[in-house]
């Protein structure tokens, strides 16, 4: 069985407000797309990496993934939308023919691999699965500003990645999801469900932010600063 990690890195992050696609801004001396690459990188279980990012960044990926020692993962060119980009990502696997894929936001470097195992196995043809966090939340559904609906937050999960399909099976999802006009989703089993799949949750065993903001970026250097002092303890 041959699985493939795509890894999501499209997108310029202007929320960041910095001159620096933000995957790109070092977070603890590191870029946070090469912490995002090495996770998969350093897995047993990964045969293959493929890391989209915009397009005027292509050439300096490749040469940051070189210095860093993982010039075997291949570099490709991102789309208008991160659906694009995904969509790009799929045309390149296709020639690889990847039996699993997992899709990852570069922007959530703290995944664990020692996760990736367990979510392999819970891959089969229909179902995919998708790494999440419980909400401590109360979440309101509003139409016009009014609260009209209050989930039990019980049943509510925050999607989170990497999200893992059979390669085929989220390959036409996202063709049918062209075909139905659709061009700007933003998460993969949203278009794996409207395609006719199941999606299995697994709760993170770590914390797994997305970095967006200068905020996250700021609670992303705490956290390795603190898992840091925690090694040094042992």
């Amino acid at each position: 069985m041959k699985t493939g990690a795509l890894i999501v890195a499209g997108g310029l992050g202007l929320r960041m407000h910095s001159s620096l696609p933000k995957q790109f801004m070092p977070l603890s001396g590191k870029e946070i797309f090469v912490r995002s690459v090495e996770v998969f990188h350093g897995s047993a279980f990964v045969d293959f990496i493929v890391l989209v990012v915009h397009k005027d960044w292509l050439g300096q990926a490749r040469k940051i993934l070189e210095k860093r020692g993982m010039d075997s993962v291949s570099v490709v060119s991102g789309g208008e939308t991160r659906q694009e980009s995904v969509q790009n990502g799929l045309l390149f696997c296709e020639t690889i023919k990847p039996d699993i894929l997992m899709i990852h936001d570069a922007a959530r470097p703290f995944f664990s691999k020692k996760q990736i195992p367990e979510i392999l196995r819970l891959v089969t043809f229909g179902t995919g699965v998708v790494v999440t966090e419980k909400t401590t939340d109360t979440v309101y559904l509003v139409e016009d500003e009014v609260v009209v609906d209050v989930p039990n937050r019980s049943n509510l999960r925050r999607a989170e990645t990497p999200q893992t399909f059979k390669f085929q099976e989220i390959l036409q999802a996202h063709r049918k999801a062209v075909t139905d006009g659709i061009h700007s989703s933003t998460d993969d089993a949203q278009l794996f469900v409207g395609f006719g799949g199941r999606v299995l949750t697994v709760d993170s065993i770590v914390p797994n932010p997305k970095i967006t903001t200068p905020l996250d970026f700021e609670m992303a250097e705490l956290m390795i600063e603190r898992e840091a002092n925690f090694t040094g303890r042992d």
